[in-house]
């Protein structure tokens, strides 16, 4: 028997064990998410360091933080390149 709908097109996807990203997904909009994800990155850490003011370690989330951001503004400069 003849199926009635066609099966959709399938995508083919990078998969990863939390994640997939579709392989169509352009330069520019993959740095967009990039970005957009470094971002809640670095709020989360520099919320937690603030929370946590005075607690010992907290240079290695400040690190961490400013690797986002600095991460997260040469995204953006590659955007406005593009």
């Amino acid at each position: 028997m003849k199926k009635l709908v066609p099966d959709p097109p399938r995508l083919k996807l990078i998969n990863n064990p939390y994640f997939s990203i579709h392989t169509d997904m352009t330069p520019p909009d993959a740095l967009a998410h990039a970005s957009e994800l470094l971002r809640g990155v670095a709020e989360t850490i520099d919320e937690h360091c603030r929370t946590y003011a005075g607690v010992p370690g907290l240079h290695m989330l400040s690190n961490a933080a400013h690797s986002a951001e600095t991460a997260r503004a040469l995204i953006e400069h590659a955007l406005n390149r593009m």
